[in-house]
């Protein structure tokens, strides 16, 4: 699976982003805003690397004029209210290397992705949330559309914290609804 974009490429990540994920992923204050810890060692990175190759949930976001990745998207099956049963949903969570941040790459790749899941995988029902800090991420979350559900604790047990977050939710017809009316 590949989505292009107008400066990005979403793509499965393969071994030779290793360097490119560390990079980013080392950097004190990127992981903490999706709640774990920056890498401490190019072989932690090698480790979760692995894993997001093994389980296809996590695609790299890749500069296309730098053809360096600059950040993850995932779309994961992730258990969110009683509902569950009756929709087919992923929840989207995103990080992204902190010299790329403020420049919309975040907004274009999460549009892409959802686009995406709605309409070739044929998803009924996205999730997101973000920690009450992460005020760049809520705007991301409003502008794509999300409406917020309720407000929760995400515990994350690599950085031993708890965090207060807020979740949301997009049902593709809503979603179809809200394309319909900006054409």
């Amino acid at each position: 699976m590949t989505i292009d974009t107008k400066r990005l490429t979403l793509r499965p990540f393969q071994m030779s982003d290793l360097n490119d994920f560390y990079t980013y992923a080392k950097v004190e204050g990127v992981g903490e805003m999706a709640g774990w810890p920056h890498h401490r060692s190019i072989n932690e990175s090698k480790t979760i690397l692995k894993s997001f190759i093994a389980n296809g949930d996590v695609l790299a976001i890749v500069h296309k004029q730098t053809d360096n990745v600059i950040g993850s998207i995932g779309f994961h099956k992730k258990p969110f209210d009683d509902d569950d049963s009756q929709y087919q949903q992923r929840e989207i969570g995103y990080v992204l290397s902190k010299d790329y941040w403020s420049q919309g790459y975040m907004q274009e790749a999460v549009s892409a992705l959802i686009e995406y899941l709605f309409n070739d995988l044929s998803i009924d029902r996205l999730t997101c949330a973000h920690f009450t800090h992460n005020h760049a991420s809520k705007r991301i979350i409003e502008k794509m559309g999300f409406t917020f559900v309720k407000d929760d604790i995400y515990v994350s047990q690599s950085l031993n914290k708890t965090f207060k977050e807020k979740k949301y939710v997009l049902y593709k017809r809503d979603y179809d609804d809200q394309k319909r009316d900006n054409t």
